[in-house]
């Protein structure tokens, strides 16, 4: 059953960001085990609380897969710019149907 990562965020520092994006691309396995799904700069917030301006969704074969990828030490090493170039976050890891 696949998984999905979805975050959300607004960037606030977007060189910081960029070098989230240069390390995260291969730490993450996109391309071989992580397909990206969505990447939205303009997300419309329609309900809740609060929620960020970009929206990613990536995918994964499997919840076990997700949280290893996800846990890893060469992805760990680098999302912390993430965190620190964006407010309003927040992540999610949830199951397809099925």
């Amino acid at each position: 059953m696949s998984a999905f990562l979805i975050v959300n965020y607004d960037i606030d520092n977007p060189e910081l960001y960029g070098e989230y994006q240069a390390g995260a691309i291969g730490a993450l396995r996109v391309g071989t085990e992580c397909e990206v799904v969505v990447f939205d700069t303009d997300s419309q917030h329609v309900e809740g609380d609060h929620t960020g301006r970009t929206t990613v969704v990536l995918k994964f074969e499997s919840m076990e897969k997700a949280r290893e990828i996800y846990e890893s030490g060469e992805y760990q090493a680098v999302v912390g710019k993430r965190h620190a170039a964006s407010s309003n976050h927040f992540a999610v890891l949830v199951n397809t149907l099925g």
